[in-house]
Formats: structure tokens, C-alpha cells, sequence
């Protein structure tokens, strides 16, 4: 009977461990902004790039299409003063 037990405990943490959403990769990427309704900062996730160091090298080339694309919320008078990359989303660090 323990060893039935063990094994049922065994299977329902193999089975819940399945069940745990997988984290998708790619890196968000926070950018400063400086407009006139005090919004400071955006937050985008781009699932094609994989690494810190690729997003720093490339996300340059990639911000002028960003910044011509902003949410509604955001002023479209808004400019970029930096940006940083995360593998992590901005919004959940403590």
C-alpha cells in the first residue's frame, strides 16, 4: 500500500509539472519615453530575437518602426530616450 502511495504521488507531480504554462523565448525590450502625458516607459515582447547582447545590437534598426506603431495610449508626439533589453518581462520584477 506505501508503495502505491508513492507511486500515485509520483504520477500527479509528473502530471501537474506538464501542466505548467512554458515560458515562450524571446526578449522584452522596456523604452524610455518622454512625452507630454507623462508616460515613461513602453514594454515590448519580440519573440525573434533570443538573446540580450542580439536585442542591444539590432533593436536600433528596429525602433523607428516601433515608436511609428505605438498603442493609442501612447502620444504619438512620444520620443525614445533609451532603451533596455530583459529576458525577463519589466512588469513583474519586484
Amino acid at each position: 500500500m506505501k508503495k502505491f502511495a508513492v507511486c500515485l504521488f509520483i504520477a500527479s507531480a509528473l502530471a501537474l509539472s506538464g501542466c505548467k504554462p512554458k515560458e515562450v523565448p524571446g526578449v522584452y525590450v522596456e523604452i524610455f519615453l518622454k512625452n507630454d502625458a507623462d508616460i515613461d516607459k513602453y514594454v515590448v515582447f519580440n519573440p525573434n530575437i533570443a538573446t540580450i547582447e542580439e536585442c542591444e545590437t539590432g533593436f536600433a534598426a528596429s525602433l523607428p518602426g516601433v515608436m511609428a506603431n505605438l498603442p493609442e495610449a501612447i502620444p504619438k508626439n512620444s520620443t525614445a530616450t533609451g532603451w533596455k533589453c530583459s529576458l525577463e518581462d519589466p512588469a513583474k520584477k519586484k
